[in-house]
């Protein structure tokens, strides 16, 4: 009987350490949503920041976030935040959150007009003729975000109004409201202990342009704080229109599997040789003894003159020993001496 359950033990723990993985997969067709797997989705993105650090959704409307330094990322919202939801954003920005906000929509500048800033995302778009493999694009990265990037493929810029720090621009060859030049596509402001950075183009995060934008997203992701809260509960139409499961196939840790085997055979060793038995009962012997002292009775000194007598022994001789004994005559004490 007890070789059929080391054997099942053995084979249960290998089992559990090999098997495969089956975690629950979900899919939305909003656009703009890491659950949209199609070219106007993020979810390259999203897992892009989930290789980079910890990824929380955001499900549900804002009542507080857990980690402080952390950043929020919102990618063309088009659900308005509640009163309530804005003291929080406001709260978490100020101790030291960030807030990566991507839009060219009212909602947008009304998030950006509640926290009272003074930057706005144009209605109009900028009209670029540079293009690169087809695409709207623009060399005009600045600092650390340029390091390997040739270039930052656009979808539709619309412009921001009143930026402070840009750090990316459209193209020179650029012509917006009648003028022509090169005109602010991302901002970051400082904001409390935070900062808020804006992104006029939100179609720089899309799946359809994930390739020729990864590099300019990685030196984006590597500035930010590594807890990200990405929002999924301000996007009208997120319907997950599908939902299974995704079978992980783990490779064999042989370390681990071999750890495993020696400490069934330690198991084994340890009850056969008959070691765990007197380990049992010694620990028994032990509890047992601490009862008894914590939780056990003193025997009076009336039962043990009793059990004396019993034996043959003079009582009342006893009991003047022991009041000589307690007053000190018989053993030079103040008294009786």
């Amino acid at each position: 009987m007890r070789r059929v359950a080391y054997a099942l033990l053995l084979i249960v723990g290998i089992a559990l350490i090999v098997m495969p993985l089956s975690v629950p997969r979900f899919k939305s067709d909003a656009p703009y949503s890491v659950l949209n797997t199609g070219p106007d989705g993020t979810s390259r993105f999203g897992a892009l920041l989930y290789h980079s650090g910890k990824v929380v959704p955001v499900l549900f409307p804002y009542s507080s976030f857990s980690e402080g330094n952390a950043t929020l990322v919102m990618i063309e919202p088009d659900v308005s935040l509640g009163a309530g939801e804005l003291e929080v954003l406001r709260s978490f920005i100020e101790k030291g959150g960030t807030l990566l906000l991507a839009t060219d929509s009212d909602v947008g500048n009304s998030i950006l007009r509640e926290l009272g800033l003074k930057q706005r995302v144009s209605s109009e778009k900028a009209l670029t003729i540079t293009f690169l493999n087809g695409l709207p694009a623009t060399r005009e990265v600045l600092g650390s975000l340029a390091r390997g990037v040739p270039f930052v493929a656009l979808r539709e810029p619309s412009v921001i109004l009143g930026a402070q720090n840009p750090i990316l621009f459209t193209s020179n060859a650029t012509m917006f409201r009648g003028s022509y030049g090169r005109f602010p596509l991302a901002d970051e402001v400082p904001y409390g202990k935070g900062r808020i950075i804006i992104i006029s183009d939100p179609g720089i995060f899309t799946n359809a342009l994930f390739d020729e934008n990864e590099p300019f997203l990685r030196n984006l992701i590597a500035g930010l704080p590594k807890t990200f809260y990405i929002d999924e509960a301000h996007h009208r139409d997120l319907n997950p229109y599908s939902s299974g499961t995704v079978v992980i196939q783990r490779a064999v840790n042989r370390k681990l599997v071999f750890y495993y085997v020696l400490f069934v055979a330690l198991v084994v060793f340890f009850v056969e040789s008959g070691l765990a038995l007197r380990f049992l009962a010694w620990s028994l012997g032990l509890v047992f003894s601490i009862l008894e002292k914590l939780f056990g009775s003193e025997e009076s000194l009336e039962d043990i003159l009793r059990r004396l007598e019993a034996r043959g022994y003079d009582g009342d001789k006893l009991k003047r020993l022991i009041e000589e004994i307690e007053t000190g005559s018989k053993l030079g004490g103040a008294h009786g001496r």
